[in-house]
């Protein structure tokens, strides 16, 4: 037996058996791969020149082939190994040249379970570039891969060896090629306890046998799938205790499967969803896999928060949060599970409208989504960035009630952060607003935007007539129950205002820095100034709250950091005017004022 391995899977070397990395050219392995899995291990010069260099020039091609093969030729002369013979206009694979994870596929007596483990690392993940040549050959050795896998999988004999969560995470990476295999579904639903749906068998575009299949007979477009793709996410966050993210997780797994049972959408592999929550480029991510919605989970104590996130417009269109508690899932975890699954099904039917529309207007949402990126940031630059994005979508679709909204949200957010008491931006805001909700009545944001503008226009009963029907159009929706506490803290009910906001942060734990921002409000209206603080020093750029901040920090009694925290503020704002801006700031009953004038006063700030 050879002293050398070939590994594939996930990183692509070539190591003894020690386990030590062979020095070998990154091209002369993907060669060794495609020999490996070519039909009697060889192919022609020219085919191998053509895979290795995407070139114009033919003979550039055959002359870096050429000279990598005389490279290779000095490392098998050092090694006292071959593994490329030159037989003419032909390479071959030597005899006995190396071992391989590829082996895997080729030894019938290796279950389904040993095969998706490889299948978890990703084949020659780390060597493709995800364009050209290489990977749609890798491409399509990996469907042919998912296609023994499915044999195995199904073979009676292979499934009775496997325990359930490997069962599960194979069907997942057939399902997730595959959505209407059906057979596959009705096996894991079935292992899992659910009843299996009628059987139904379906005609998969992946040849079991030849080795070099053609990748456009096994792409994802062959399929005629064509409901949303969904990625749920694994539990994140921190349990207060290791049972309780057991619990969670396998409240999850019972999740997925009764998704996987229902057949209306694509759920996408468990590899695939664990990249995604641990990714710092989520949306890179989301776009890869076209993802249309992803169902997030968080761990808060012994709560399991779930929200649905709309991708194409970035909303959370659903989010709830629920007991996971040793005792309550004792006895009724599976229910649960089904409670949830149904709930998400619902929730995704009402959406439809949702989608269709992005599916026919794909552009407009991504340049909208730009322009909601940039409203991460509240300074007046992003500010008015996103604003010249949000107009920018509407020159392409007049009627995109989301940029609308957008929009209203830029001058609203500059009212704010200026101070200057502009009526004119608020004007332009309650415009915006108002054509949102004409373009869009059922969308909740819209009715959210009005009922924020409408705050600092001092309209607070009509305010709160907005952000009403903003929760009843979208109960869960964390941004409306935000900007509804804030008003309640303007309409001087700031203890109703601290629960509303409350709630919100307890529906998404990772929500934007306004949640902390009203949140601390109604704590400074309530006299309570150490959670006020606590609740700005949990933003993540405090700089709009820096008044706030003074102020609270001046009530506590720390006047040297309050000053310092003016100090910062006016420098941000140089022409704020405590007076002009207690004249315009809508709040309903003068005590409210009068608290705030003696703490900014007592920061240092002048009438």
């Amino acid at each position: 037996m050879s002293p050398y391995r070939l590994l594939t899977f996930g990183e692509l070397r070539l190591v003894d058996t020690g386990g030590r990395d062979v020095r070998v050219p990154r091209k002369a392995l993907l060669l060794l791969a495609r020999l490996r899995l070519s039909d009697g291990g060889a192919i022609s010069r020219d085919d191998a020149a053509d895979f290795l260099w995407t070139v114009d020039d033919h003979a550039l091609a055959l002359t870096n082939l050429r000279k990598m093969l005389s490279r290779v030729q000095t490392m098998q002369s050092e090694l006292a190994s071959a593994f490329v013979v030159a037989d003419g206009r032909r390479l071959k694979l030597a005899d006995g040249a190396f071992t391989s994870d590829l082996d895997a596929f080729d030894d019938t007596e290796v279950g389904a379970s040993t095969l998706v483990e490889l299948c978890d690392r990703g084949f020659l993940r780390e060597a493709c570039d995800g364009i050209g040549v290489i990977e749609r050959w890798a491409e399509s050795q990996r469907l042919r891969q998912l296609a023994i896998i499915r044999t195995r999988l199904l073979n009676a004999a292979s499934v009775a060896g496997m325990d359930f969560l490997s069962l599960r995470k194979a069907a997942y990476f057939l399902l997730d090629r595959f959505p209407d295999d059906n057979e596959v579904r009705d096996l894991v639903t079935g292992a899992a306890g659910s009843p299996p749906s009628p059987p139904a068998k379906i005609e998969l575009s992946v040849p079991a046998a030849p080795r070099e299949a053609a990748p456009a007979a096994l792409s994802r477009q062959a399929m005629s799938f064509a409901g949303p793709r969904v990625a749920l996410l694994p539990p994140a966050g921190h349990p207060a205790a290791d049972r309780d993210f057991n619990l969670s997780t396998a409240l999850v797994d019972d999740v997925a499967i009764c998704l996987c049972a229902l057949r209306a959408f694509a759920m996408v592999a468990p590899y695939t969803a664990e990249r995604i929550r641990g990714s710092h480029d989520k949306a890179g991510l989301l776009a890869k896999h076209d993802i249309t919605y992803v169902i997030d989970t968080r761990l808060s104590q012994q709560s399991l928060v779930m929200q649905i996130i709309f991708v194409p417009s970035d909303s959370i269109i659903f989010a709830e949060r629920y007991d996971i508690s040793e005792a309550n899932l004792a006895h009724s975890r599976r229910g649960l599970a089904e409670a949830i699954s149904s709930t998400i099904l619902s929730t995704l039917s009402r959406n439809e409208a949702a989608r269709v529309d992005y599916e026919l207007n794909p552009q407009a949402y991504r340049r909208y989504l730009m322009g909601v990126q940039q409203m991460n940031r509240l300074t007046l630059p992003s500010i008015r960035a996103a604003r010249r994005t949000f107009r920018d979508t509407l020159k392409e679709r007049e009627d995109f009630a989301f940029a609308y909204g957008g929009l209203a949200r830029t001058f609203t957010s500059e009212w704010i952060l200026t101070a200057r008491g502009d009526t004119e931006l608020l004007r332009k805001a309650e415009e915006a607003a108002i054509a949102a909700i004409a373009h869009g009545p059922e969308i909740a944001s819209s009715h959210k935007e009005l009922g924020r503008v409408r705050l600092y226009l001092g309209q607070l009963d009509e305010s709160l007539e907005a952000l009403e029907n903003a929760e009843r159009l979208s109960p869960h929706y964390a941004d409306a129950i935000s900007t509804h506490a804030d008003t309640l803290v303007h309409a001087s009910r700031p203890r109703e205002g601290l629960e509303k906001i409350e709630r919100a942060i307890a529906l998404n734990p990772l929500g934007p820095d306004e949640y902390f921002w009203s949140a601390a409000g109604a704590s400074f209206f309530l006299e309570d100034y150490e959670t006020c603080i606590a609740y700005v020093q949990r933003m993540g750029d405090a700089s709009c709250a820096y008044r706030l901040l003074a102020a609270a920090l001046a009530m506590s009694g720390d006047k040297q950091k309050a000053h310092q925290y003016r100090r910062k503020d006016m420098q941000e704002n140089p022409q704020f005017s405590l007076t002009q801006w207690l004249a315009v700031v809508p709040i309903r009953e003068s005590w409210q004022k009068d608290l705030y004038r003696e703490g900014l006063t007592k920061a240092g700030y002048e009438n």
